[in-house]
């Protein structure tokens, strides 16, 4: 897998910590070498879904051979103790109703001659048990829009973007990533558009200077909620994707803002302000 701004390496590193009960920063995600398991490439808002989950799945088979392991060790008197009583939690692994017969992870490595304890595991959509559910996040927008006559300009005021996409592993993440999709649906609502001369075959716009994408000052106040969904079906950490969600409604509901603030009806994007005059 890689990363292209998403958030991956932080995510994954987030999991595995959580999952094993260690600080985030005793965590190392290593990631990009074609050595590494088979991943799927980065995009389709699902790389958390189906890495994330890989990586959880591999903690958890981790303490499961940590625990067979502690057990083998005798005088950590962990032998009788059923695994349901061994919690791993702060980089150590003790016994439930008496913490103070305890093991951290490096004196358990210690304990194996410094050799370090190692998993392999795939994790597979369901896709018996997953047909039988819708799969996909879900989103509202809503805009406020300025339409001004005098200057020609058509101004989002303020958009909010509700999003109920499973759970959210890092709200500040992933609302990065609401927000991003926002914006980008904000200049294809208003101001991204190929020209293609029709003579010469050739695209006239073709760097920044003359494709017009939303600058710091097109865009002003932007807020993203996350709508609480508990999801036990959709995958190991029920997680859905939060990546192409941002922009899909953004667009609709400009349009729709500009109906309401004009009564004319535009299908064309982007908006040209002189369409508002004459359509």
């Amino acid at each position: 897998v890689t990363d292209i701004g998403t958030g991956t390496l932080t995510i994954m590193t987030q999991i595995a910590a959580d999952a094993m009960g260690m600080s985030i920063d005793d965590v190392i995600f290593t990631y990009g070498d074609s050595k590494k398991p088979f991943a799927p490439l980065q995009g389709g808002s699902f790389t958390t879904a189906t890495v994330g989950s890989a990586v959880l799945l591999a903690c958890k088979e981790l303490k499961k051979k940590m625990v067979k392991l502690v057990k083998k060790i005798p005088h950590f008197d962990f032998s009788k103790a059923g695994d349901a009583e061994i919690i791993v939690r702060d980089a150590q692994i003790y016994l439930q109703h008496d913490p103070s017969k305890m093991i951290s992870f490096a004196d358990l490595i210690a304990a194996n001659g410094g050799k370090a304890v190692r998993t392999t595991n795939t994790s597979t959509p369901k896709f018996l048990t997953l047909r039988k559910y819708a799969k996909a996040a879900h989103s509202a927008a809503f805009v406020e829009v300025e339409v001004d006559r005098d200057l020609g300009t058509i101004t989002v005021t303020r958009a909010l973007t509700a999003v109920a996409a499973g759970r959210i592993i890092n709200p500040k993440t992933a609302r990065s990533q609401i927000l991003g999709g926002m914006v980008w649906g904000i200049g294809k609502a208003l101001s991204e558009e190929t020209l293609l001369d029709s003579k010469l075959g050739k695209y006239m716009n073709v760097n920044l200077a003359e494709y017009h994408i939303p600058v710091h000052a097109d865009i002003h106040d932007l807020d993203v909620m996350f709508v609480d969904e508990k999801d036990e079906i959709i995958n190991e950490l029920g997680v859905k994707g939060v990546g192409e969600i941002g922009i899909v409604a953004m667009t609709a509901a400009i349009t729709n803002a500009i109906y309401h603030a004009t009564g004319k009806r535009i299908n064309d994007l982007p908006v040209h302000f002189d369409r508002l005059l004459n359509e």
